[in-house]
Parts: C-alpha cells; structure tokens; sequence
C-alpha cells in the first residue's frame, strides 16, 4: 500500500530523524562498553564512558549541538579509546582474547561513525542535494556496512551471498546497483542513510537463515529503491502508523533493538522531502519497502557531467507543527 499520511516532526524529532545514523552508532557503542565493562570487572568506569556517549546522543536533538558534536567527532572518538585504553592498563587486562574482540570491533565501530559524521557534514549545507556516485564504490560501502553488521553479532550468524555457501543461521543477501548511466548513478546525499536503515530493518526484522533482496535502480526519470525479506512482517492495520517517530509494531515492541526506532520515519521524511512516494507491503511471511523519487531536472541535464552538486529546492514544503 502507498503511504501518503502527512508527517508531523518536532523540530527536536527532525534533528533526531537527520542524526538517525550517528544515534544509532553511538547506541551500539555504548553496548560495546558495557559488554567491555563486564569483561574487565570495571562497570563503574563503563558507566561513566557510557554517561558520556548518552550526553552525545542528548546532543543530536539539538541541530545547533549536532554540528559541534559531528565536527568534532575525531576528538570524541579518541577520548573514549583512551578511557579504555586507561582501563585495560589499570586491570592488567590488556591483550585478554574477548576483551581484544571487543576493542577490535569497537574500533570498527569508530571508523563507521566517522564516516556516517562525514557524510553528515557534506550536507549540512544543501541537505536536498543530489550528487554523482560511482557504482563501484557505492557497493564496496554496502559491503563493509554488511560486514560491520555480521561482525557486530560477535558470530550469531553469518551474511552470505552465494546460496550455495550458506547454512541454517546465515542471511542470505543480495543486493544490486544499477543505473542507465552506466557506471554512475545520482540521488540525494542523505539517500545513503535511507538506503542503510531499511536494509538494517529487513536483516533486524528476519530470523536468522532468512532472505533480503534489496535493489537501486536510476533511470527512466526516477530513483528506485526496493527491498523484499522474509521476516515477521507488519500487521496491516499498523502498516500506516510504523512511519510514525518512535513506533514500533505490537509484533516487536518486546523485542531490544539497539537502533534509534525511527529508520522508516527517516525514509519517508526524506521521500517527501525529495517529492517522492514510498509502498510498504506486508504478510507474516515477509515485508516489501520500495521508494521512487523523481529525478529533478537539474540532474537530468548533468548526466554525463562531472561529478559535482546538484541543489534541488523541494516543490512539496515538508509538514510543520501548527501553532
């Protein structure tokens, strides 16, 4: 069904849906800590570091202190590797197998932040841009953003993309790009995070050995972005309401998710932002997303062009509060 229920974010709600990326990094990083705290018998030192990474998530609902907090993220990052590093020393820990797993994976934790800073930073000025982006290298980030999500499960299962290589707790993924430009493709700045949020829904929301099929297509006039698996669905009376900020269908509302629970508001914010319409189908045997944006004409007249913004001014004015 197509979604087309209006959406009404505080300005506190709409800076958390634009730092979507980076609260939900910062979450699993405070899981980090705590599982590092209990390894080293230093949950008091924990706690104090995860103080520090819930004052940063504080941070992103104010879009003035989201800025500061995404320019200096380096500073951030080293603050919290030095603590543990200090902590490790004092318990003569240092070098502990899963203590070194953990610091291991929180590292790669810290490098994906950075990146989701980075991206954040390109769009600060012209957050409805559209840019240039090579096919390749867009798959090599979807890559390391699956193997980021397969190490962070600290081996519950396993991301595969050969049926032939997978086994019963594995998820089966693929996922294509494609684009009648050939090996470019273009679409607005903020799309990756769209992209990264519903494909981490489909994985969150299927049981190990299930399957996603995920797809971008640029061409004929539009951007199309699908993704189908074979997860625990949506109930058809909440389909409309899971684009909600903070809702949570009653199918999952027990379940932990490390996640900011807004990724599907995000991606209709954005769609309608970019004037675009998005589906949601579901079944208890799985969930089908799709968004189509249309290609502005200032893009259509690039194509071929080297790689440089192109500023689009939105027709349709996002729903503000009344009053």
């Amino acid at each position: 069904m197509e979604i087309s229920v209006p959406l009404i974010l505080s300005p506190e709600e709409e800076s958390l849906v634009d730092m979507h990326s980076v609260l939900n990094v910062l979450n699993v990083v405070n899981f980090e800590i705590l599982e590092i705290g209990v390894l080293l018998d230093a949950s008091d030192e924990a706690d104090l570091l995860m103080d520090e990474v819930a004052d940063a998530a504080e941070m992103l609902k104010n879009p003035t202190q989201s800025k500061l907090l995404v320019a200096g993220i380096e500073g951030f990052v080293g603050r919290l590797e030095a603590a543990l590093d200090a902590i490790e020393l004092q318990r003569g820990q240092h070098g502990i197998a899963q203590v070194k797993a953990r610091r291991e994976n929180l590292r790669n934790i810290f490098r994906v932040i950075q990146v989701r800073a980075g991206e954040i930073q390109s769009r600060f000025e012209a957050k409805r841009a559209w840019v240039e982006h090579d096919i390749s290298d867009l798959k090599s980030r979807f890559d390391q953003f699956l193997q980021a999500v397969e190490k962070n499960s600290h081996g519950g299962y396993r991301i595969v993309r050969n049926l032939a290589d997978k086994h019963d707790r594995d998820y089966l993924i693929n996922f294509e790009l494609t684009s009648e430009e050939g090996e470019s493709l273009w679409m607005p700045i903020v799309f990756q995070d769209v992209m990264r949020d519903i494909l981490a829904n489909a994985r969150k929301y299927t049981r190990p050995g299930g399957k996603i099929n995920g797809g971008l297509h640029f061409g004929g006039g539009s951007l199309r972005y699908v993704v189908e698996d074979t997860g625990i669905g949506i109930s058809p009376d909440e389909i409309e309401d899971v684009i909600r900020f903070g809702y949570r269908g009653a199918n999952v509302s027990s379940r932990p998710t490390r996640g900011g629970g807004f990724g599907l508001t995000k991606a209709y914010w954005v769609t309608r932002q970019h004037n675009g319409r998005m589906w949601i189908d579901s079944s208890p045997d799985g969930t089908r997303v799709e968004i189509k944006l249309p290609v502005p004409v200032e893009v259509n007249g690039a194509g071929g062009g080297s790689k440089e913004t192109v500023s689009v001014t939105s027709s349709r004015k996002a729903e503000k509060p009344s009053g």
